[in-house]
């Protein structure tokens, strides 16, 4: 089996999944130890949790696709073998690349639409658009991934026939 050949495009959404991550992990300890040890609850921390937690899922899809660890139908695949495994692989990436771009449009509208409300989060008080805001990033990304693998797959730098199924 052929290696995957090394991205060109840095991978910053590791970093952002990873230190989403640690600190939802950090907040929510602090937040279990204030609430049954001290007997008093942070207001923020179960907000920011879910706001980091949301993150690093958005984010770490992209990271999923460099990594080609996200879930796929592979019976057609697996079925025709060598022969219809690069066409079928390309149109499935053309696909997932449609809906990349689709949802960062749409991500990056509503983005402008909350801006413009002005809504703020409950607890934290920040403005809304900044937890939305993972939506275009994290797509954005993943396209720019998927983009990159088509052209992998395109001019033959990976072969989908000997791709292996985990």
């Amino acid at each position: 089996m052929k290696s995957t050949p090394k991205s060109m495009i840095p991978s910053v959404e590791m970093i952002i999944a990873s230190v989403s991550l640690v600190v939802m992990t950090g907040i929510t300890a602090v937040q279990v130890f204030n609430r049954y040890v001290l007997q008093s609850s942070l207001d923020w921390s179960e907000e920011l949790a879910r706001y980091l937690f949301i993150w690093s899922v958005y984010v770490g899809c992209s990271y999923a696709t460099q990594m080609d660890r996200h879930l796929e139908v592979t019976i057609l695949r697996t079925v025709f073998k060598g022969k219809f495994a690069r066409p079928i692989t390309i149109l499935a990436s053309f696909f997932t690349l449609a809906f990349c771009i689709f949802a960062t449009v749409l991500g990056v509208k509503f983005i402008i639409f909350l801006a413009g409300t002005g809504q703020k989060t409950p607890a934290l008080e920040i403005s809304a658009y900044w937890v939305y805001l993972c939506m275009p990033v994290g797509l954005g990304f993943m396209g720019l991934r998927t983009l990159e693998r088509l052209y992998w797959l395109i001019t033959g730098k990976i072969n989908p026939a000997e791709i292996e199924i985990n």
